[in-house]
């Protein structure tokens, strides 16, 4: 009992801590008030990104020396496929090609004498670009007195109605001068071209040279 007159103390008073909120604090100690504890886990992670971020990079240092391996095979495949180019120019020129295809069509004549027969051979494309050409040496050949002319096709590239018209001139200035006339000619096509033109029956085409030299 208290004294009359004696000072009054008070009574402390304690809060009691609920046993589920200490042992919450007490596990929450290491992770979020430990300042030693949280530092080595950010360290952890800091080398975890290290390293991860090092892996990263070598992937990416791999990636550009995967693409660059890549950029060298496309650059020497490019350097090997104009080398080849370079080459094929080199070994066939199309220039050069299409040089040779125009000497071969470019209608032309060659002439020769075979004893008593002037030979007149036509060369390239016979038709109507080319006609004005040749077209000279047929009217030289058949000119004169009795010409003897054979006409050899053999060697012609191409021949339309154009050659046609020049073959029956040569033959009328033969006739015309008393002369003869012989065609020498083995090409499937230019004989159809002889036969719709009717021809055939008039200049007698045979297949070689010495056949056109026996007849008389």
């Amino acid at each position: 009992m208290t004294q009359p007159g004696a000072p009054r103390r008070a009574a402390a008073r304690r809060t009691p801590v609920p046993p589920d909120r200490g042992a919450r604090s007490a596990a929450q100690g290491p992770a979020d008030g430990d300042p030693a504890a949280r530092g080595s886990a950010d360290g952890d992670l800091a080398a975890r990104g290290s390293v991860d971020g090092g892996l990263a990079g070598q992937g990416l240092a791999d990636g550009d020396l995967a693409a660059q391996d890549s950029a060298d095979h496309l650059a020497a495949q490019g350097s090997a496929d104009g080398g080849l180019a370079a080459q094929g120019f080199a070994d066939g020129d199309p220039a050069g090609w299409d040089g040779a295809a125009a000497d071969a069509a470019a209608p032309r004549v060659h002439t020769h004498r075979i004893g008593a027969y002037t030979v007149v051979e036509l060369h390239g494309e016979i038709d109507i670009a080319g006609v004005g050409s040749v077209g000279p040496g047929l009217d030289a050949a058949t000119a004169g007195d009795e010409p003897a002319v054979i006409v050899d096709l053999r060697p012609t590239a191409f021949f339309d109605c154009s050659g046609l018209g020049l073959l029956c001139r040569a033959h009328r200035r033969v006739v015309e001068r008393g002369g003869r006339m012989r065609l020498v000619c083995d090409n499937a096509l230019i004989l159809r071209t002889l036969r719709a033109g009717r021809l055939l029956d008039v200049l007698r085409p045979v297949a070689t040279l010495d056949e056109a030299l026996r007849e008389e």
